[in-house]
């Protein structure tokens, strides 16, 4: 097993390399992942593995994301709790944004946050080399999933 360390923001690019990502706003599939591609069993199998990995570090990351909105979000009439990003918002009489000003709290929430994504955390991982790989054809670009591999020179 190998290991290396990676910026928590780099687990969340990791794992949409690997399992694909989706416009969360359109649900347009933006990348197919490399678990799509066509690889033999075991390396899927060794995919499958670092995915899971990612994908648990990536929770981990996204319920202290939840707490950080509990301190400084809103809770409305319904129990939901959100960040505005402006506050004081004044439109004119065509309802058009004339000013507005960015939310303090939504300020500190985003420093904080993006404070923990730049924090590393080790994965161990099986290695991967470039010939497991070589057979796979993919428009997709995987620079996180490239740190991983070997290559013999």
């Amino acid at each position: 097993m190998e290991k290396i360390n990676l910026k928590l923001s780099e687990f969340y690019q990791l794992e949409s390399e690997l399992n694909g990502a989706i416009n969360q706003q359109t649900n347009e599939k933006l990348a197919n992942g490399l678990l799509s591609e066509k690889v033999k069993l075991t390396t899927k199998y060794w995919l499958t593995d670092l995915a899971k990995k990612v994908v648990a570090e990536k929770e981990a990351v996204e319920k202290i994301k939840n707490e950080l909105i509990q301190k400084y979000g809103e809770t409305d009439a319904n129990g939901n709790t959100s960040i505005p990003l402006y506050i004081n918002e004044q439109t004119d009489e065509e309802g058009k944004v004339i000013s507005r000003e960015i939310n303090p709290k939504f300020v500190e929430f985003q420093n904080e946050f993006n404070a923990l994504l730049e924090e590393t955390r080790e994965l161990e991982h099986k290695g991967f080399k470039l010939e497991e790989l070589e057979s796979v054809e993919s428009s997709d670009n995987y620079p996180v999933f490239f740190k991983l591999i070997k290559v013999d020179e």
